[in-house]
């Protein structure tokens, strides 16, 4: 099974899995790697038919599994969960209302974020330095990372590039094509409004005040630069466009 590892910042990285086989699409899975001073910290970990790849892909990086000592999850769906009983002395944490996607031997394995005082805020307990905010879009327990060290924001499924090939091959990129195209989906996706889109623009209202340099999703392409003003081209994508389809009742 082939593989993609690019060095975001120092000590962040990117594996992407290419799997051609489990969807009825190619798509690229990704995992993230933050390597600190006495911790490894792992953000997704796949399915468990890739853990051979992402053996290999980690030893690129000078990381074993054992070494491994947090697995973050962005949401509980097993091609980013199924993987983590490969680190098996690493502590282990999804949101709670995820849990029902982990199968049950697995589930016994993680523990719930910690949430801090307010409705959104979490923590994962020896963790610091990450943010972890509740979006609840795509699962009811997806959440947004956002590392201050790299300036790196993991948003899983929140937002990604599902089924959608590589510009260029570059996973970590500019690319204002992919920023257009987002923009584009976003406002096709107010027109038709529903419950789930209000929960997708609330989920993103609440990443408008970072700072990030790379957008980073579940699948595919890894946005670099500039990062704070695309999420605004998203939000005012979904808002004016909401706003175009009142005026025309």
């Amino acid at each position: 099974m082939s593989y993609l590892v690019s060095e975001l910042a120092s000590g962040a990285y990117v594996i992407a899995v290419e799997d051609n086989d489990t969807w009825d699409v190619a798509s690229y899975t990704n995992l993230y790697v933050l390597k600190r001073e006495k911790q490894i910290i792992l953000i997704d970990a796949g399915l468990e038919r890739y853990q051979a790849a992402i053996i290999e892909a980690l030893a690129k990086i000078g990381v074993t599994p054992d070494a491994v000592t947090h697995v973050l999850l962005t949401h509980g769906h097993r091609d980013h969960a199924e993987g983590a009983n490969l680190f098996v002395h690493a502590r282990k944490f999804v949101h709670a209302f995820d849990f029902p996607f982990l199968d049950v031997r697995l589930a016994s394995k993680f523990l719930p974020f910690t949430p801090q005082p307010g409705e959104t805020l979490l923590t994962a307990q020896g963790v610091e330095d990450i943010e972890i905010t509740l979006v609840d879009t795509h699962t009811p327990g997806s959440v947004v990372l956002y590392d201050r060290i790299s300036k790196a924001m993991f948003v899983g499924d929140f937002f990604c590039y599902f089924g959608e090939a590589l510009p260029e091959r570059e996973l970590v990129a500019y690319s204002d094509a992919t920023r257009k195209g987002s923009c584009h989906y976003v406002a096709g996706q107010a027109a038709g409004g529903g419950d789930e889109f209000n929960r997708f623009m609330l989920g993103l209202s609440k990443l408008l005040a970072y700072q990030p340099e790379f957008f980073c999703t579940g699948h595919g392409i890894v946005l670099r630069g500039e990062i704070q003003a695309f999420i605004d081209s998203l939000w005012k994508s979904g808002v004016n466009s909401r706003s175009d389809e009142k005026n025309n009742e």
